[in-house]
């Protein structure tokens, strides 16, 4: 292949594999340091007024650094990412007790959270610069190969700023245990994601890298370059809460909560999106959305405790309530800052390595909002369980929990590829090439709106349901022993585990129907058993062997549910993230057990150029994760108030490896609507726990 010489300075960064993998792939190790650093201060001050009031003010600081060495690349010369955030808060609370049944508790606070992330060598060589005025290397992402660039997130800042004030009542009468109260809060948010700065392009082979033929240019447009936006909110909410004996065997707890968020407004920037997607052209709006919603977010709670036996060692519990998450700025921010001023461009089989050669693409988005979003994503919630005294000091409990959630943010394109129908099968596209002139990639079918680009947009589409069953049993502190033992066994399903901005999760798969996602949960753990404890040792002959105490924690839990897709946009829908593959095996022949492939490829087949496949999303699942921690420590007396604590801590004691999820991309792409296994396909190269780590520590207690 005769190499573009536009592409010869990039190639030349990838090193030589030091690793010969089968299907001609190599891989080669490289070696770094993750650095962090934090200080964290806490200070408070108790000050009692009189005998019916009391003050405390309270003032923590924490302010962190981290870099991360392959966040842009895990190859040289590497683009490492720092990480700082730099957080306040402080409290002032007066409680006042107003009679022996009625106190008053009045609080302000004030939050200062601020995150930034930069590149620590954004321009580190010239063959990456493909806007250097913009001071940032871009990145390169070859299928089959490591990416090699900058992180596509840096740079970023995330500054926000809360002042709440709050007062609760708590009132016992009688049988009556209430407590209501309210809140209000000032918020105001400010961030500047400026994504894909230095410009991305994908290459579908290595082929077409070396041809220096793109298949796809993401980064903003000359001139469109202005993500800052400063939100302004106020959060109100209140609650009347009644913990009623009702019998003397039976308490009901009774309450409603409402929680109303404003109609978020801009400060100094605009706020610029489309009315009427996907038609129209951006426009200034006053408001994050066209009308409130959260005016209805009323929450009632209900619960009960019964001791049926009257003999306090049996317990009968249920409670159900609704909550509501009010849409806040991690949700709705990201369909702003990429708007115009910033214009995210897409351009598909670009120029390389000037996307831009003649007039500028129409703005698009990368995350949009449902302007006309109407309600607030919120959660049903019910659980019931028995508790019983076994024995003095230990109890067992089994329980049902269940939820069902209904309007959760998810993303989708609401400017999708139109399909044809074909048999009874949504055909999104068709291949390039012929076979007299072999092409890579797809030809998407014209979109809903032909004149605009993917417009993904986060709306309250989205729903889940969780059912668990879950037993604890637990001893307290007696005889030198405690412990407790926890099993859930469960699932959780749903559509979209995350909205796109902030929160993380990818648009839907198939932009017209949102069910052909539902799926398991991406936190999803079946089985998850753990168990702890302590033992104070009971030697106490003299003062070497007394004081000594064991502790530790084992956890045992089902690995985390895997998403194998296909690894390029085959269907011609542009989301080729989320594009799965055909299922053409039993689900127990496909696992091989094996961190060099955790799954048969046998097991999928490439669906037709313009289709979707039919596996479901998340599932398979990858590894499980078995972690024990174990501590000893011996406290010896000095003084009366003078005590020596040494600690010896053992964590993952047993050096278990846990390994990450394997990699997801089924095939590479070939010619003609076509692709190959992925030599690199179900290769696990990363663990989730660290190594054993023992750690030593001396105090002196006074």
């Amino acid at each position: 292949i005769s190499i573009n010489p536009t592409i010869a300075p990039i190639l030349a960064l990838y090193p030589l594999p030091t690793t010969t993998l089968s299907g001609g792939v190599g891989s080669i190790r490289e070696v770094d340091s993750t650095v962090g650093n934090e200080n964290y201060l806490l200070a408070r001050v108790d000050y009692t007024l009189s005998s019916k009031d009391s003050l405390f003010v309270r003032y923590v600081r924490d302010q962190a650094d981290i870099i991360y060495p392959f966040l842009g690349s895990p190859l040289p010369p590497r683009w490492p990412e720092v990480g700082s955030t730099r957080n306040q808060f402080a409290t002032i609370e007066e409680r006042r007790l107003i009679s022996p049944t009625l106190v008053n508790l009045l609080r302000f606070s004030f939050t200062r959270t601020r995150e930034t992330d930069v590149q620590e060598h954004p321009d580190q060589t010239p063959a990456l610069d493909f806007f250097p005025s913009r001071g940032q290397n871009g990145g390169v992402n070859i299928t089959g190969l490591s990416s090699i660039g900058t992180s596509i997130y840096a740079p970023l800042l995330e500054a926000q700023n809360k002042f709440p004030l709050a007062d609760d009542v708590i009132w016992t009468h009688g049988a009556h245990n209430v407590r209501f109260g309210a809140s209000f809060s000032r918020v105001q948010s400010n961030f500047q994601q400026l994504g894909w700065w230095g410009g991305f392009y994908t290459f579908p082979s290595i082929t077409n890298f070396l041809e220096g033929i793109p298949s796809l240019f993401q980064g903003p447009e000359p001139g469109q370059t202005d993500s800052y936006r400063d939100f302004r909110e106020f959060d109100l909410a209140g609650y009347v809460n009644d913990e009623w004996k009702a019998l003397p065997r039976l308490t009901v707890n009774i309450g409603v909560r409402y929680d109303f968020v404003s109609n978020p407004t801009t400060n100094v920037h605009p706020l610029e999106t489309l009315i009427n997607p996907p038609f129209g052209t951006f426009q200034k709006v006053p408001n994050v959305f066209a009308s409130n919603p959260s005016l209805k977010n009323i929450g009632p709670r209900l619960g009960i405790a019964y001791d049926p036996f009257g003999d306090h060692k049996t317990s009968i519990r249920a409670g159900a309530g609704i909550f509501y998450d009010p849409i806040e700025a991690r949700s709705y921010a990201s369909g702003y800052y990429f708007n115009p001023p910033y214009a995210l461009a897409f351009v598909p089989n670009p120029a390389f390595p000037n996307p831009f050669p003649g007039a500028l693409p129409p703005p698009a988005q990368l995350v949009g909002v449902d302007y006309h979003t109407t309600t607030t994503p919120h959660m049903y919630q019910w659980n019931f369980n028995i508790q019983r005294e076994l024995f003095s000091n230990t109890t067992l409990t089994v329980g049902y929990v269940g939820s069902r959630g209904l309007h959760l943010y998810a993303a989708r394109d609401i400017n999708p590829v139109e399909p044809t129908v074909v048999n009874g099968v949504d055909v999104f596209g068709h291949p390039k090439g012929t076979a007299a002139a072999p092409a890579f990639g797809i030809i998407s079918n014209p979109r809903l709106n032909p004149a605009g680009a993917a417009l993904s947009s986060e709306a309250p589409v989205g729903d889940s349901n969780y059912h668990s069953l879950q037993v604890g049993l637990n001893r307290r502190f007696s005889h030198g022993v405690q412990s407790q033992l926890s099993y859930t066994w469960s699932k959780c399903l749903d559509d979209a585990s995350g909205t796109y901005g902030l929160e993380g999760g990818i648009p839907y798969s198939n932009p017209l129907d949102g069910s052909f996602d539902h799926g398991r949960c991406i936190f999803d753990r079946p089985q998850v058993l753990n168990f702890s404890g302590v033992y104070a040792l009971p030697f106490k002959q003299n003062i070497l062997v007394k004081g000594w105490q064991m502790s530790g924690g084992l956890l045992a839990q089902s690995g985390s549910p895997w998403n194998v897709t296909v690894g390029f946009d085959q269907a011609g829908d542009v989301v080729a993230g989320s594009e799965r593959p055909n299922l053409v095996m039993p689900a127990n022949q496909i696992y091989t057990g094996s961190v060099l492939q955790w799954a048969n490829p046998a097991g999928f087949s490439l669906p037709a150029p313009g289709t979707l496949g039919n596996l479901q999303r998340d599932f398979l699942r990858g590894p499980g994760t078995v972690n024990l921690n174990y501590a000893v420590m011996k406290e010896t007396p000095i003084k009366e108030q003078i005590r020596l604590q040494f600690r010896a801590e053992f964590f993952n004691l047993f050096n278990h490896a846990n390994f990450a999820l394997p990699n997801a991309s089924a095939f590479v792409q070939t010619a003609n609507g076509g692709g190959a296994p992925n030599p690199t396909f179900g290769k696990i190269t990363a663990t989730t726990t660290s190594s054993r780590q023992i750690q030593f520590a001396l105090k002196l207690l006074f």
